[in-house]
């Protein structure tokens, strides 16, 4: 039978679980918060049962870690929260099921019964995993081998893939990952910045222009869907590709046909298209300002990147791939990292990502020229000041008196979400309700900052 790991902070929900999981023939371990639950899945286990609001973390953040843990377990989300972008967010990161509480026995032994199922099967028909090419991709964050893994089984398809992330985390590293470890690996790789042109530009671009099509237009120009044939093309901030070629291009990637501009006649291209954007094409179809029919061919496959504040692990290896880069690059001795300095670069929450890391490790070998090691003093002022007061002590406070025994005291499930409420309305106030920037300052994903609010109920811009 089967090892199923309970992870939840409610002692009734543990119990429950447990009877009704021990009644089918299970072992069952139970953890009350989500450090215990880690530690708990390293013994091995097949399912996991995971509360997303535990005492000592967010479940979210941990089901990357939780699914590498051995055996690869699947992650069932047994929560309370009611929001869809909780479950989206879930969902995108391997989740098997999302269940909310509080859920009837016969729906819990039917998504047990269906997981286990899809086990089963995996095991049977399971062939040797082909070997793959990340190139430049560094790490081995639970996160980013997630997104890696999305890449491998992209790469062994011929389907449209929309890769998502923020700036700078990497999207046309997968892109190039995807196309080098694909069938079309011999194939041109293409690559098209929809956000650098104009909408008339952009047209010339893609599909070409025939001599006279247009002043200045002094002989034939062969576009970039031309030049990806029989490789693939690269789309990138797709989310900028002005609204009347998002129709013409549609029929291009279903046809494979185009017309270049100023030209009667129509051409093919046998191209695999990649895209990547930013920016939240959902949101934007919303307000009629993307098409969705566009929207739905460009995710066939969807691979969000993680970014770099959810890869703690990785950013001191990005960080010495980088000094080795820059020393190399400017004739100097490579250099060692200090602990003070890994440290810093740890606390600092990158906003702009893995991009922004290299640039900092370029200046701080810069700045640390002939030395051997380099120290948080070569870093920019940016990132030491914003870590200033990460791990600073704090001033020791007289210590309050408790009360009576017999005073009535707010339980902390009240308290923690009359705290939860007061910091996400803080957050909102100061970012004046812009989600993309309360995720930037608190660090959370924009699905992460959406749940928090509908949790402690406060109304997005757009519901006031």
């Amino acid at each position: 039978m089967a090892r199923i790991l309970i992870i939840d902070d409610d002692e009734l929900i543990r119990s429950g679980l447990s009877r009704c999981f021990g009644d089918l023939g299970h072992e069952v371990l139970t953890a009350h918060g989500l450090g215990q639950g880690i530690e708990r899945a390293r013994s091995g286990v097949d399912v996991i049962y995971l509360d997303l609001s535990l005492p000592d973390g967010d479940g979210h953040t941990a089901i990357n870690e939780l699914s590498a843990a051995p055996g690869g377990p699947e992650i069932i989300v047994l929560t309370g929260l009611r929001d869809n972008f909780g479950a989206q967010e879930t969902l995108t990161s391997g989740a098997w099921d999302y269940i909310q509480k509080p859920a009837t026995p016969s729906i819990l032994k039917s998504s047990l019964a269906s997981a286990l199922k899809y086990r089963e099967d995996k095991v049977a028909t399971r062939e040797p995993v082909p070997e793959f090419d990340a190139g430049a991709i560094i790490g081995d964050s639970p996160a980013i081998n997630r997104a890696k893994q999305l890449m491998a089984r992209a790469a062994e398809s011929e389907a449209s893939v929309l890769v998502l992330g923020e700036t700078g985390v990497g999207k046309e590293l997968a892109a190039q990952a995807i196309h080098r470890n694909s069938s079309r690996r011999k194939g041109p790789f293409v690559v098209v910045d929809c956000s650098n042109l104009t909408e008339s530009l952009l047209e010339s671009v893609l599909y070409g222009h025939v001599k006279g099509a247009f002043t200045g237009a002094h002989g034939d120009h062969r576009g970039l869907v031309a030049e990806a044939d029989t490789g693939t093309l690269f789309l990138d901030e797709v989310g900028e590709l002005p609204p009347a070629l998002q129709k013409s291009f549609l029929r291009v990637l279903q046809e494979h046909r185009f017309r270049p501009v100023g030209s009667g006649r129509e051409q093919t291209s046998d191209f695999r298209l990649v895209a990547a954007t930013n920016r939240d094409l959902e949101a934007m179809t919303r307000a009629g300002t993307f098409r969705p029919d566009l929207l739905f061919r460009l995710r066939t496959l969807e691979i969000p990147l993680p970014p770099l504040r959810d890869r703690d692990r990785d950013v001191t290896l990005l960080a010495e791939h980088f000094s080795q880069a820059a020393s190399d690059r400017y004739r100097l001795s490579r250099k060692r990292l200090s602990k003070q300095f890994a440290k810093v670069v740890t606390a600092y929450t990158w906003p702009g990502n893995v991009r922004e890391l290299g640039n900092v490790m370029e200046a701080a070998v810069i700045a640390a020229g002939h030395e051997p090691v380099i120290y948080p003093k070569h870093l920019p002022g940016n990132v030491r000041v914003s870590t200033l007061d990460k791990g600073k002590p704090r001033k020791q406070q007289s210590k309050p008196t408790p009360p009576p025994s017999d005073a009535p005291i707010q339980s902390y499930a009240d308290y923690k979400s009359m705290r939860d409420r007061a910091y996400f309305q803080q957050l909102m106030d100061l970012c004046d309700f812009d989600i993309p920037r309360a995720s930037r300052l608190s660090g959370l994903s924009i699905p992460s900052i959406y749940r928090h609010l509908a949790l402690a109920g406060i109304p997005t811009r757009s519901a006031k």
